[in-house]
């Protein structure tokens, strides 16, 4: 099924206790006002449907802030917003990102009317002391139990994580991917750590109590819990932030990159392509190596500015390498060939 238009309406920091160690929502958002009135919906509504396209299905999702511990009120009005829309049959659903430890009976009964179907929960680590250091607010047994209360309801979930807190490492990031998609969510986000302005972690990092991770650290750690996402039939539907431009002014360093869930495919790509070509490295008499994928997949293969084809050369030197394409093949193939 062809995934869905979803409209976003970023809510930034509305409905958060405080401002956690790493996030600056005006910033991620470029949004300043905190809760867009019927009227601004209505333009971002009309403004996204221009690119629906073939697209059957439309969602309305609120990002940026924390859904449910807005109060009731604030909650009831955006909803009242939305109802034109739903009335019409224009839009189908309603998402949105929420804490953990928002998520109760009287909460979800506010909307509870409306046709929802999916809850997107901010996890970030299943770590307690990385939450604790980090200002979350909430612990992993939140999470657990915000989990279940939706699959009692009969409500999607999805989780969002992040990779390089402070005090994380690289075995308990994986662990937070592992236990998360053992819950069995719809979706999952990953997102690499970076340092923002007019946040703490930015003073962090200016006194030196903080270093980001690499961005080809971030790749690797992300490729993994990619890998145990989709493992376990969890749709991996974004990695990396929109502000992750290497020029944006409101990043002050970390692993940031334009087209961060590029880089993580392309580099799954290039493990699965070292794991096959193990099997004929050996042979020294064999020089040439055709590297087969769909035409989609291609430019993914090669990774950024070739990156992938210089590292399969570094790590075997004696071969030769170029790509073929194959319309017939899956997305997620990638054959082996040795012609003679």
């Amino acid at each position: 099924m062809p995934s869905p238009l979803v409209i976003p309406i970023f809510i930034p920091h509305s409905g958060c206790p405080h401002q956690c160690a790493f996030c600056n929502q005006n910033a991620i958002t470029r949004e300043t006002e905190s809760l867009p009135d019927s009227a601004r919906m209505a333009a971002v509504i009309r403004q996204y449907l221009k690119y629906k396209g073939t697209r059957s299905r439309v969602e309305l999702g609120f990002f940026g802030g924390n859904f449910l511990g807005l109060d009731a009120r604030h909650i009831k009005r955006l909803m009242a917003n939305a109802q034109p829309f739903l009335d019409s049959g224009v839009i189908q659903g309603i998402r949105f990102s929420t804490r953990p430890d928002t998520v109760t009976e009287k909460t979800l009964d506010l909307v509870r009317s409306y046709p929802v179907c999916l809850v997107e929960l901010g996890a970030q680590s299943m770590n307690d002391q990385v939450l604790d250091r980090v200002n979350r607010g909430h612990t992993s047994d939140d999470t657990f139990r915000a989990m279940g209360l939706l699959e009692k309801k009969g409500l999607g979930a999805g989780v969002q994580v992040m990779v390089g807190l402070p005090g994380d490492t690289r075995a308990g990031m994986v662990r937070t991917a592992d236990i998360l998609a053992g819950l069995k969510p719809q979706t999952a986000r990953i997102y690499p750590v970076l340092v923002l302005k007019k946040t703490l972690l930015a003073q962090w990092y200016k006194h030196g109590k903080y270093q980001p991770l690499a961005l080809d650290q971030a790749v690797e750690i992300s490729a993994d819990m990619f890998r145990i996402f989709t493992r376990e039939g969890v749709a991996v539907i974004r990695m990396g932030l929109q502000t992750s431009g290497a020029h944006d002014p409101t990043v002050i360093a970390g692993p940031g990159h334009p087209a961060f869930g590029h880089l993580v495919l392309s580099h799954l790509l290039y493990r699965q392509a070292v794991k096959k070509i193990q099997g004929i490295a050996d042979d020294r008499t064999q020089r040439k190596v055709r590297l087969c994928v769909h035409p989609r997949v291609a430019s993914r293969l090669r990774g950024d500015k070739n990156s992938n084809l210089r590292r399969l050369k570094a790590v075997f030197p004696h071969l030769d390498f170029e790509i073929q394409t194959d319309p017939a093949m899956g997305s997620d193939q990638l054959d082996v060939k040795c012609p003679a």
